[in-house]
């Protein structure tokens, strides 16, 4: 953490006694110089990219490109997963139908197999859940239908 701290932090020394127009242009060349080489060394890899890709460059990246029918819009949560087992995988929308073709490409069966069934888990757990709204309105219902008697009785007990 406190490596990404010391990376994103820009310093720019500069003597203040006699600062001029000349000292601070070459000072903030001097910046922009380095802000490009960090830029350049850690530029995204477009030769090997990971994760999240098109069709186009996960087909020429290797052999053993598989794909499975998927109806639901939300692939985005796919995305976790398949980086936390090295899964490249490219997300093709079928033009006039509502369904999307996932094309994959894993290290290793294994590593495919455990994706999958760990976002399937993750799948039917959340179907299983119960909606807030539904709750919500469930709790409405029981409010409004709670009779409440508010009526003051006094007796007197000897």
């Amino acid at each position: 953490m406190q490596e990404e701290v010391e990376q994103k932090v820009v310093s720019l020394i500069v003597d203040c006694g006699k600062l001029g127009e000349q000292e601070l242009r070459k000072a903030l060349a001097k910046l922009v110089e380095q802000m490009k080489a960090s830029h350049q060394k850690h530029q995204y890899n477009k030769e090997n990219p990971h994760g999240k890709m098109t069709v186009k460059q996960l087909a020429a990246k290797d052999k053993g490109l598989q794909s499975i029918e998927v109806t639901d819009k939300n692939i985005g949560s796919f995305n976790r997963v398949a980086r936390k087992y090295g899964i490249d995988f490219a997300p093709f929308k079928v033009k006039g139908e509502n369904r999307y073709l996932v094309f994959f490409k894993a290290p290793d069966a294994d590593a495919m197999t455990a994706a999958f069934k760990e976002y399937t888990a993750k799948q039917v757990k959340k179907a299983e859940r119960p909606s807030v709204l539904e709750k919500l309105q469930h709790f409405k219902a029981l409010i409004k239908s709670a009779v409440v008697d508010r009526t003051k009785r006094k007796e007197l007990e000897r």
